[in-house]
């Protein structure tokens, strides 16, 4: 039988649309099946009606923009604080480290970070919604002679604490009623 290019041709561009039919066909109804069981995307989170516009106010800045971002994120409204809104008020962030462990000779060996945020979940109508401390510790080692290391580390672990405060709020609110 003699070789054929146009119909190979033709096979091939039958077996391409066929496959790009299957792989659309997976993937819309993995989509459908996902948001089906109320599944979100990582710091996604949702709300009553009455938090859709919110402001956001506290001391520790870093924390502030993380929960703005966070919020933005899940479609949430930011607005002036005042502005006939919820307001989320994270008035007591507090970021310690502690020794917990020593040298013979005196020296610090380890620390224990701990970061706490109260925050205070307030309705547009002034009503308080939500009362609430969380809290994150992580332990760290230290070596005099890694000071540069230790204080990298350090940074790391309280970003990754603050982060993690973020979902937890985050998590809270998306639970009040």
């Amino acid at each position: 039988m003699p070789y054929n290019h146009a119909s190979n041709v033709t096979h091939i561009n039958i077996m391409r649309v066929l496959t790009t039919r299957i792989v659309l066909l997976f993937l819309l109804s993995s989509s459908l099946l996902v948001s089906g069981c109320g599944f979100h995307l990582r710091g996604q989170i949702d709300v009553p009606e009455s938090l859709t516009r919110m402001s956001v106010k506290g001391t520790d800045i870093e924390l502030v923009n993380d929960i703005e971002r966070s919020l933005k994120f899940s479609g949430i409204e930011l607005v002036a604080e005042g502005d006939n809104a919820a307001l989320l008020d994270l008035n007591d962030a507090t970021y310690t480290t502690d020794v917990i462990g020593t040298s013979s000779g005196g020296i610090a060996t380890s620390y224990k970070l701990t970061y706490r945020v109260h925050y205070v979940v307030y309705a547009a109508d002034g009503e308080t919604l939500q009362n609430d401390n969380v809290r994150q510790d992580r332990t760290l080692a230290y070596d005099p002679s890694q000071v540069l290391l230790f204080e990298r580390e350090e940074n790391f672990l309280k970003e990754d604490m603050r982060k993690n405060l973020v979902s937890f709020i985050l998590r809270r609110m998306s639970k009040i009623q």
